[in-house]
């Protein structure tokens, strides 16, 4: 074996067996436990995790999913996966269904979601607290090929009862608002 060789294999054996936590381990583990303080997506979690009912009308034409002005019964679920590292909310509107995920982009410093609904689109963008509300954008497209962008909150009364989700639908440059109130069913 040429020496260059002996030299590396001696060196991966003695990483491999070298006492864990070295200083860089540890100031490495330090920043991550700083980046996690600063996280807020389990504040956001805890805000709206549990089961949601609401009556909404559907302020654009969503292909796949129904017409603007359809009012339709909706069912949220907000939970917990992935060791609390993501969180999923599962929704049904009228005959469509959906999957938003939220998570903690440390390299972005915000909470970052992405939403796919049966009708072929989506949606992905950060949410971010301001004040009492966590505003959000989206920018997305339908299965139609059409771009959306949303621009919302959430925002909630009631002791934790009442969740108000309300922005606006831009498509094709026309602005339309929304305001769909949701009440806790179940935590």
């Amino acid at each position: 074996m040429k020496p260059t060789n002996k030299l590396l294999v001696l060196a991966l054996l003695a990483g491999a067996f070298a006492p864990r936590g070295t200083l860089a381990q540890t100031a490495q583990a330090e920043s991550a436990r700083a980046v996690q303080a600063s996280n807020p997506l389990k504040e956001f979690g805890d805000l709206v995790a549990g089961r949601w009912m609401s009556e909404i009308v559907f302020a654009v034409d969503l292909p796949g999913l129904g017409k603007k002005g359809d009012k339709v019964t909706g069912f949220d679920t907000w939970r917990w996966a992935v060791d609390g590292a993501l969180l999923e909310n599962n929704w049904l509107l009228g005959a469509t269904s959906g999957r938003v995920t939220a998570w903690w982009d440390a390299s972005a410093g915000q909470i970052m979601a992405l939403e796919v609904d049966s009708g072929g689109g989506w949606a992905q963008g950060p949410i971010v607290k301001q004040r009492a509300k966590w505003v959000w954008s989206r920018a997305g497209a339908f299965t139609d090929g059409r771009r959306v962008e949303f621009l919302g909150s959430y925002s909630v009364e009631d002791n934790g009862q009442t969740l108000i989700h309300a922005g606006t639908a831009i498509l094709e440059g026309a602005r339309n608002e929304y305001r769909d109130v949701y009440r806790r069913v179940g935590k």
